[in-house]
């Protein structure tokens, strides 16, 4: 699994192939209202957690299948479900993390989820803020966040083409060209943004800001049966 839009394609058109219906979210903190009959019966949160509908009577059975609908999906899309770490040798972090490696400044770690099991992340440590966790990149598949951390700390080079500084001054062409839009086909615009982005993997201090999931633009590209494509 790449993502969550990859888990919620599946698990919602899942829904609906079992009779349960999808609806627009009724709260800003949840994804989408899960429908029974007509009747909104749980809430699948930002959280990634189904809430039950307190003022609907729902039978527990009925939950416990939508969890396990939940988590066939997310194991069929291919998270991490074995633990990556042994118990004795895991460095426990805040907030429940668990650092497997560090090099070069760059963190390799992961988190136990009710959901998506083992959910990693690489990221660097901003210094002069309490070693807040910056420029962090999340993965659902282990193998992919151990050749992100590989990548990024430099134990494999993945910029063997061109130097950091070329790199850069490549990544400030292409934002000027896209800037300037003048006579770049729509072709042409997409190339360089895809471009843009390529050197953005490669050289990830070029972000401007750490990059987050915005849910409800998932939604909004979506299409759940007779709701409006979200």
């Amino acid at each position: 699994m790449k993502s969550k839009v990859e888990f919620y394609r599946a698990f919602f058109g899942e829904l609906e192939k079992k009779g349960f219906g999808v609806a627009q979210p009724s709260s800003p903190d949840y994804v989408a209202d899960i429908q029974f009959k007509g009747k909104t019966i749980a809430f699948f949160t930002k959280t990634d957690v189904i809430e039950k509908n307190p003022f609907v009577e729902v039978p527990e059975k009925q939950m416990e299948r939508l969890w396990s609908m939940a988590r066939a999906t997310a194991s069929l899309c291919g998270i991490c479900s074995d633990q990556p770490y042994e118990g004795e040798k895991a460095e426990m972090l805040k907030n429940g993390l668990v650092k497997l490696n560090e090099h070069n400044g760059v963190i390799l770690a992961c988190k136990k989820h009710p959901l998506f099991d083992y959910v990693l992340s690489t990221y660097r440590q901003d210094v002069q803020n309490d070693n807040r966790p910056i420029q962090r990149q999340y993965f659902y598949n282990r193998e992919e966040a151990f050749e992100s951390f590989a990548t990024r700390s430099g134990l494999v080079d993945g910029r063997k083409l061109f130097n950091e500084t070329q790199l850069q001054l490549i990544h400030a062409g292409l934002v000027k060209l896209c800037a300037m839009d003048e006579g770049l086909s729509d072709e042409d615009m997409k190339a360089a943004g895809e471009l843009v982005e390529r050197v953005e993997e490669l050289v990830p201090e070029l972000h401007r800001e750490e990059r987050k999931f915005d849910v409800a633009r998932l939604l909004d590209a979506l299409s759940f049966g007779s709701g409006p494509e979200r």
